[in-house]
């Protein structure tokens, strides 16, 4: 380990409390996706508390400048805000939600936590930096918001690289993930409208019944996964969402499906849309009635810089030793930091906050998640660590 990033540790380990402040702070008062306000907020008093400039962008969206001793080479880090509308069960910790319906249930607090943690490590080291960072706060990560704004306001500006942390509650705490290729499948949203004729239930023949269409349409479209696929590529096709009448005796005449596409390769996902309208419309057309399908881009797919992925590791290494570092397999979920990583090289890291003896052994978007709080120190000093070695590699 050198000096730098031996130093980049010891420091990083000097804010933890400060984090876990923030954070708990953040967790008591979570907001919705575009209403990230306080959120913003507070970010912005942070970052003037440090002396650092700063831009919000779109509504609640935030990017700040660090400035070492270039400006020729930047790297951008990029943390989310947003919370879920999840009604919170951890009544038993003294920060829990005090917005009811709405917690952070995905770890966006302790993400935002490490990246003001981390700005206040670059504070020490500016003046030995070759570079300029970036600071990235982005609002609306859940509904598939916020990139477009924050990389307009980085267009003008020599980035090298984005880099971006997630903390993971199917990891065991204090591991570390960087591994390069597709980590995040791409994630499209759609919903199909079903029309057909109602009528009594007593007398079915005079109508045309949208819920047997709807029922049809999902069963039919199931297979396109198990046949038309190559069963080596990872996808998925679920529905979420069937709602059609309101009387038992009524067949109505409208029925709405709604779900999710996941697809790890981009020559699958356009293969599934098409092929998706395909049965849907078929199906209708073969039960006498008729389907709209709206198909919405969500989360691009994620895929890690097989040369910054690499640049990741030595860092990792660097900072904690070989330890923290596993492999982890790629995940179904889907997150819009694949919106940097279509512009820039860059990737992200997976660090591990599972620790079932403090409670925080939930999935994500579980109304009992929890992260374990320790490893807050290791996500602000990875942030530092990987600039710094950005500024010195790529």
């Amino acid at each position: 380990m050198n000096d730098m990033t031996g130093s980049v540790t010891e420091i990083s380990r000097r804010y933890q409390d400060y984090m876990v402040g923030l954070r708990r702070t953040l967790h008591a008062a979570p907001e919705l996706s575009f209403q990230e306000q306080g959120t913003s907020q507070l970010v912005q008093r942070e970052l003037a508390a440090m002396g650092i400039a700063y831009e919000v962008v779109g509504d609640h969206g935030v990017v700040a400048s660090i400035e070492g001793t270039s400006t020729g080479q930047m790297v951008a880090l990029r943390a989310d805000m947003d919370a879920l509308p999840i009604h919170e069960k951890n009544e038993h910790l003294d920060y829990c939600s005090q917005t009811p319906g709405v917690m952070h249930a995905c770890g966006h607090d302790g993400h935002v936590a490490m990246l003001l943690g981390a700005a206040r490590v670059f504070q020490h080291l500016k003046g030995t930096m070759n570079g300029t960072v970036k600071l990235c706060f982005q609002q609306a990560e859940e509904r598939g918001g916020g990139t477009a704004e924050i990389l307009r306001a980085l267009a003008p500006f020599p980035v090298k690289s984005a880099f971006a942390i997630h903390l993971w509650s199917e990891i065991e705490t204090g591991k570390v993930s960087v591994q390069a290729g597709p980590r995040m499948a791409a994630g499209d949203n759609f919903e199909i409208v079903v029309t057909g004729v109602g009528c009594h239930g007593a007398n079915p023949h005079r109508g045309i019944d949208p819920i047997v269409v709807a029922s049809s349409i999902v069963m039919n479209v199931s297979h396109l996964m198990a046949r038309e696929i190559d069963p080596t590529h990872a996808a998925a096709l679920t529905f979420g969402k069937l709602h059609s009448g309101e009387a038992a005796n009524v067949i109505p005449d409208r029925a709405v499906l709604a779900g999710t596409l996941r697809t790890t390769d981009p020559a699958d996902q356009a293969y599934l849309q098409a092929a998706l309208r395909r049965v849907v419309q078929s199906t209708a057309t073969a039960l006498r009635a008729t389907a709209e399908i709206s198909i919405r881009r969500g989360g691009p797919l994620l895929t890690n810089d097989a040369r910054c992925s690499e640049l990741a590791a030595q860092t990792v290494h660097e900072l904690f030793g070989a330890g923290p570092l596993i492999q982890f397999p790629s995940l179904m979920v889907s997150e819009n930091f694949g919106d940097f990583l279509e512009v820039y090289p860059g990737l992200m890291a997976l660090i591990g906050a599972r620790n079932a003896q403090t409670g925080a052994c939930f999935p994500h978007h579980h109304p009992q998640f929890n992260i374990d709080e320790d490893v807050l120190y290791m996500g602000a000093a990875l942030h530092v660590g990987y600039a710094l070695n950005c500024f010195k590699s790529l």
